[in-house]
C-alpha cells in the first residue's frame, strides 16, 4: 500500500507575504512541516510556474505553485486509541493526548496512530491514511485537525495560512494574573500575538496563587503561549522549559487546546468543536486550596495564646 499526497495547484495572491517557496508551500498545501515542503521542492514535486526551483526561491503575487507528490510507503500503525471529537468525509478533529508528538521520525506519534482510529474516507479524493494539518507541542493536549481527503488537507492549510482557524486553550498559570489583555511580543524575530482572560484564582503554596486562564493564539509560533505566559510573569504550571521549578512529577503540562472554530475547507459550513476542561485541573485546584487552608489553620493555631 502507498500513500499519495494530493495533487493541487494554488496561485499566490496579491496580499500574500513575500516568502520562501518552502515555507509558503508548507502552509498553503497543509504539509506537516517546512522540512517536508523543502524535500518536495528539491525533488521537483512542488514546482513554481511549472519549473523546478531552489528551495530558497521566493514567491511573488501571480506565481502558480503545483504539488504532485509521489507515493510514499506508510509507516507501521501505532495502535493507540484517541477520542474523535468531530468527523466527516474530508476532515476530522481528534483529541491529542499529552506527551505525544504529532509527527516525527519515531513510531510513537499521533500521525502513526491515526489509521488505528480513523478508517479511510469513502470520498473519491480520499487520502490513503489521514494526516494532521497543524501541530501541537508534544506536551500539549487537546484538539487537533486531521485531513482525510486531498481537498481537506489543502483547504485546511489555506485556512491556517490566512489565520481563519480560531483556537482557544485552557491553562493553569503560576501566580495571579488579573483581567484580560494581550501579549504582542516577537518570537525568534517573527511577530507573535496572544490574548488571555483570567477565569479563576486559587490560593496555592506555589507562588501564593494559581490562575486558570483562557488563551487565544492569534499567530502560531512554536511554544508561543508558553513563552508569552512567562513574559507575563505567570508561566504555565508544569512547563519544564519556561516554568522554572514549577514542574509537578507525573502531572504534565497544564495547557490544553479546548476549542476550535473555522469554516469547513470544502463546504464552507461553520464548524465549532469544544472540549471540557481536563479533570486534572479541578483536582489540582481542590488540592492546592486544601493545602493552603491547612497551612493557614496550622499557623493560626501556633500563633494563638496557650491556655
Amino acid at each position: 500500500m502507498s500513500v499519495s499526497l494530493p495533487t493541487a495547484e494554488i496561485t499566490v495572491a496579491a496580499g500574500d507575504p513575500d516568502d520562501r517557496i518552502d515555507r509558503y508551500a508548507a502552509a498553503r498545501f497543509g504539509l506537516q512541516s517546512r522540512a517536508k515542503a523543502r524535500k518536495l521542492v528539491s525533488r521537483g514535486f512542488i514546482r513554481l510556474n511549472g519549473e523546478q526551483v531552489e528551495t530558497s526561491r521566493r514567491v511573488r503575487p501571480g506565481d502558480t505553485l503545483t504539488l504532485a507528490a509521489p507515493p510514499e510507503k506508510p509507516p507501521p500503525v501505532f495502535p493507540m486509541s484517541m477520542e474523535v471529537a468531530w468527523l466527516d468525509e474530508h476532515i476530522a478533529v481528534v483529541v491529542k493526548p499529552p506527551g505525544l508528538p504529532v509527527s516525527g521520525n519515531k513510531h510513537r506519534t499521533v500521525e502513526h496512530a491515526l489509521p488505528h482510529n480513523l478508517p479511510p474516507s469513502e470520498h473519491p479524493g480520499a487520502l490513503t491514511v489521514p494526516r494532521p494539518v497543524h501541530r501541537l507541542d508534544a506536551r500539549t493536549a487537546g484538539l487537533l485537525v486531521v485531513a482525510r481527503t486531498g481537498a481537506g488537507q489543502v483547504g485546511m492549510g489555506q485556512l491556517f495560512e490566512r489565520r481563519e482557524v480560531h483556537k482557544r486553550y485552557r491553562a493553569i498559570l503560576v501566580g495571579r494574573l488579573e483581567g484580560e489583555g494581550e501579549v504582542d511580543s516577537p518570537i525568534e524575530g517573527r511577530a507573535a500575538l496572544s490574548r488571555y482572560r483570567a477565569v479563576e484564582h486559587t490560593r496555592s503554596l506555589r507562588g501564593g496563587w494559581l490562575t486558570t486562564v483562557d488563551l487565544w493564539p492569534v499567530t502560531g509560533r512554536t511554544h508561543q503561549l508558553r513563552i508569552h505566559c512567562k513574559e507575563l510573569g505567570c508561566p504555565v504550571l508544569g512547563d519544564d522549559l519556561y516554568g522554572g521549578e514549577h514542574v509537578l512529577r507525573g502531572k504534565g503540562l497544564y495547557l490544553r487546546s479546548v476549542a476550535l472554530r473555522f469554516n469547513h475547507p470544502v463546504t464552507g459550513e461553520p464548524i465549532a468543536v469544544e472540549l471540557p476542561e481536563a479533570e486534572k485541573y479541578a483536582s489540582l485546584r481542590r488540592r492546592e486550596r486544601a493545602r493552603w487552608e491547612r497551612l493557614r489553620a496550622s499557623e493560626a493555631q501556633e500563633s494563638s495564646p496557650t491556655q
